[in-house]
């Protein structure tokens, strides 16, 4: 009775283990595809329009924010990436591979524009951890007339995917 016991527990946790790796992993792959379906190509800057009830391109996305995302593939190298200083609060978040948060900047921390280079590792820039990744640019824009100079300043200043950012 005891080795069927020990068998169950075995075969749960690797299970667990295996669920618990993959189901991220997943969700990034699931993430990247739909980006990908809608023309998206990695290492360019993709300004999303704003959100309402019917948007569902980021998990319960908030109507008072505007989105930009860029698609993370370091194969060839370090990718820079540059948030345009905003008037009010805005937010550059990195994603891995696995889904994990591996970095956030925001505007309390940085004054005017927000500049990160990211590697795959080491200590040249923010290491990423894995090959590719997510970046998602947030700024607070509460009514149309924000909308529209957020827009504005994103369009203008926002980049993804150049290296040397001189």
């Amino acid at each position: 009775m005891i080795r069927y016991f020990l068998a169950f527990i075995l075969v749960a946790a690797g299970i667990h283990a295996a669920t618990v790796w993959y189901l991220p992993r997943l969700a990034m792959k699931t993430a990247m595809a739909r980006f990908e379906d809608t023309g998206m190509t990695a290492n360019t800057i993709a300004h999303v329009p704003p959100t309402d009830e019917t948007s569902r391109r980021v998990v319960r996305p908030s109507p008072d924010l505007l989105y930009s995302v860029c698609m993370l593939d370091l194969s060839d190298g370090p990718v820079h990436i540059r948030a345009a200083g905003w008037d009010g609060y805005m937010s550059l978040s990195l994603f891995a591979a696995n889904t994990d948060n591996i970095a956030a900047f925001n505007d309390s921390q940085i004054a005017g524009d927000i500049d990160v280079t990211i590697v795959q590792s080491g200590d040249a820039g923010v290491a990423l951890g894995s090959e590719r990744g997510i970046a998602l640019i947030r700024r607070l824009a509460a009514d149309d007339v924000a909308i529209a100079r957020a827009d504005a300043a994103r369009r203008e200043g926002d980049l993804c995917g150049e290296t040397d950012p001189s």
